[in-house]
Order: C-alpha cells, then sequence, then structure tokens
C-alpha cells in the first residue's frame, strides 16, 4: 500500500509542479484586460456612431411590411378592351358611299339627258311634217305651254287621275272576276 500512496504523492508532485509551472507562465503573459476593456469600450461607441437610426429602420421595417403584404395579394387587371373600327375603313366606307351616290346622279343626269334629246327629236320630227292639223296642233301647244307657266304641274296631275281611273277599272274588273267565280262555286254547292 505504500507504494500505491508513494505512485499517488509522485504524481500529486508532478501536478503541483506543472501547475507551478502554469502559474510562472501566465505570470509572464501581461496583463492587458485594461487594454481590451478600452477596445471594447471603443467598439461599442463605434457601433452606436454607425449604427443606424431607430426611426427610419422603423419606418423602413413597415415600408417593407407592406410592401411583402401586397406583393402576397394577386393583382387583378380590369382591362377594357376598346374595339374600334380604324378611321381608314371608316374614310373608305364613306368614300365608296359618296362615290355609289355620285355615280347614280350621274347615271340619272344622263337618262334624264336622254329623254329631253329624245323628246326634242320626237318635237322636231312633228314639226317637220307637211300636216296642217299636226303644225296647228304643235303651235296651240306651244301657245298654251309659253302663255301658262303651271301647264306643266296641270298634265302632271291629269297624268295621275288617268293612272289612278286605271287602277281602279283594274281592281273593279278583278272584283267583278271573283264575284263572278264566288257566284259559280255558289250554283255548283247549290245544285
Amino acid at each position: 500500500m505504500n507504494q500505491i500512496i508513494e505512485t499517488l504523492a509522485s504524481k500529486v508532485d508532478e501536478q503541483e509542479k506543472l501547475l507551478q509551472d502554469l502559474d510562472e507562465k501566465v505570470k509572464a503573459i501581461p496583463d492587458n484586460s485594461g487594454k481590451i476593456a478600452e477596445i471594447w469600450k471603443g467598439m461599442h461607441d463605434t457601433f452606436t456612431q454607425l449604427s443606424l437610426p431607430k426611426e427610419e429602420v422603423v419606418a423602413l421595417t413597415a415600408a417593407l411590411s407592406q410592401n411583402i403584404r401586397i406583393m402576397k395579394t394577386p393583382r387583378t387587371e380590369n382591362l377594357i378592351h376598346h374595339h374600334h373600327l380604324s378611321k381608314v375603313i371608316f374614310i373608305v366606307i364613306v368614300l365608296v358611299i359618296v362615290v355609289a351616290v355620285l355615280s347614280m346622279g350621274w347615271y340619272n343626269a344622263a337618262d334624264n339627258l336622254k329623254q329631253y334629246k329624245e323628246a326634242d327629236t320626237k318635237y322636231r320630227f312633228l314639226k317637220l311634217q307637211d300636216n296642217r292639223s299636226i303644225q296647228q296642233l304643235l303651235t296651240t301647244t306651244d301657245s298654251l305651254y309659253y302663255r301658262t307657266p303651271a301647264l306643266r304641274d296641270s298634265v302632271l296631275r291629269q297624268e295621275q287621275l288617268k293612272k289612278d281611273r286605271l287602277e281602279m277599272l283594274r281592281l273593279a274588273t278583278e272584283q267583278e272576276q271573283s264575284a263572278r267565280e264566288l257566284r259559280k262555286k255558289a250554283d255548283e254547292r247549290n245544285r
């Protein structure tokens, strides 16, 4: 047992020697704790000076939160489509209509001119005839036309009356025909 105690004692002595060596090494290290405290204080002051202002950070945080909330909600697009007929197409349509109207007017003017030429030719033909009764009728008609400016209206009215009479006669004939047919049918049923 002595041996164990001696072994333990030698071990304890070795540990003490190591602790003394370590203590000497620690004492050899200069005490810089004051410098470290000063450096720490300087770093703290520098950090305080360089840090962002609190109000601006709070405002930035609020703006970022609002932007994040806006970005999370899907954007709804209200597109309104306006369909317009191109001005060029509109102008082309108007020009086509104008050309059509002018063409119709031109055609009607040419047709009227043709009718006037025909009437003039017929009148001149009748004037060239040697028949006295035709000559007298033409002279009377010419003098009536020059004396009565409303002759044209009178002739148009008489033509319309004649046309109306012919239409009434046609209707009367049709009604008489249908009345005959109805009488025939009635006679056939009575038999």
